[in-house]
């Protein structure tokens, strides 16, 4: 099985999966029902592990290869009859792990520039904003990413986290801490980010 992305002319990502037939042809349809699962949670979830790996301070070449390659493990995890509980935090954790061994391996951690969150806001983005809508919208990311610079790193991660809708104890299990750890951590970065200035 191979997941390769095609950019379409609006932008998004679309999946081609392709499975060699012989191993159709001796599987048969639970090949398939596997097959359909893993597209479908890499269709849900492809952006956000990317972007949460950009925000781990990976390239965006090496997110979109880590992202890749968590859901090739996800497929062989499944494949192998691995568990299928709580598949979302699965992925999270195990894109997670990749890209802090990534960033040990080269002990150098890239930031996200102001073009790659703004090619990130504009891939959701279904309209095109005006210029004054583009200035405003760079202005704000700029104050986002200064505050956002500020936090620790564990709580840059808590955060994205949370935004992206896992519970505490979820966070906790993708980054390998306690949930009051989660709690505290979370705590103390919007107690941070309240007191930046909101220019």
């Amino acid at each position: 099985m191979q997941f390769s992305i095609k950019a379409g002319r609006s932008g998004a990502a679309a999946v081609d999966v392709c499975a060699c037939t012989s191993v159709l042809a001796q599987e048969g349809q639970p090949t398939l029902k596997l097959q359909e699962q893993v597209t479908k949670l890499f269709t849900e979830l492809r952006e956000p592990v990317y972007r949460y790996l950009l925000c781990l301070g990976l390239t965006a070449a090496e997110a979109e290869e880590i992202s890749q390659e968590t859901f090739l493990r996800l497929y062989r995890h499944l494949h192998a009859g691995g568990a299928e509980v709580n598949l979302r935090g699965w992925i999270f954790r195990v894109a997670h792990n990749a890209g802090v061994n990534e960033l040990k391996r080269r002990k150098t951690v890239v930031g996200v520039s102001s073009e790659q969150w703004a090619q990130l806001i504009a891939s959701n983005g279904a309209q095109s904003p005006t210029p004054e809508e583009l200035l405003q919208r760079k202005e704000k990311i700029a104050r986002v990413q200064a505050a956002i610079s500020t936090l620790s790193e564990q709580q840059k991660e808590c955060l994205y986290l949370r935004a992206e809708g896992f519970r505490y104890r979820e966070i906790g299990e993708v980054l390998g801490i306690t949930v009051s750890t989660v709690v505290e951590l979370l705590r103390r970065a919007i107690r941070k980010l309240s007191k930046e200035p909101h220019a």
